[in-house]
């Protein structure tokens, strides 16, 4: 097992602060995740600059910024649910269609026998008949591309709650900030 030197765990902390982590709390939450990774993988004889930006390259997809501004998000929205993109459609697709489709089960479970070869026209029938509409305004939204401006970017946050109920908060957005 591996024991940082003080030198290091400077050399660690400093590079947060560059790399834009400037609240104290959080930095060393970092500081005590990235030390722990360090200390039981690193060898004595590696080289550990190079184990640590390979370690701390983990954490983030962009900038290591990201983790400080999810948290501030967090924060300031504590009393939503945040939720990503491909989340939140999951959600919607089940409060709009899922309906039909439960119906649906629930009614070839109930009458199966009496209806046999009446099933597809009699569920299905209606189903797409209203549901349709629905189904086409979510994957129109979900399939926009990113050159034509979509209603909810990819990468983004959806934070629900009370207010705002939706918020849709940008990858790289700094209007939280004040």
């Amino acid at each position: 097992m591996y024991d940082l030197s003080k030198q290091e765990i400077e050399f660690i902390i400093d590079d947060m602060m560059a790399q834009g982590i400037t609240t104290e709390s959080i930095r060393l939450n970092l500081l005590d995740h990235v030390c722990i990774i360090i200390e039981q993988n690193l060898g004595e004889n590696d080289d550990f600059e190079k184990y640590y930006f390979s370690t701390i390259r983990k954490f983030y997809i962009r900038k290591l910024s990201e983790i400080e501004n999810e948290a501030q998000i967090l924060l300031r929205y504590k009393n939503h649910w945040a939720l990503n993109r491909n989340q939140f459609f999951i959600l919607l697709f089940l409060i709009f269609i899922g309906p039909f489709l439960g119906f649906n089960i629930l009614w070839i479970d109930a009458n199966w026998q009496s209806a046999r070869w009446n099933i597809p026209f009699t569920i299905w029938g209606n189903t797409v008949a209203y549901a349709l509409w629905p189904l086409l305004i979510l994957l129109v939204i979900f399939l926009t591309p990113e050159n034509l401006d979509p209603l909810i970017p990819r990468n983004s946050l959806i934070l629900l709650g009370r207010n705002p109920l939706i918020k849709i908060v940008k990858a790289g957005c700094d209007e939280y900030a004040e």
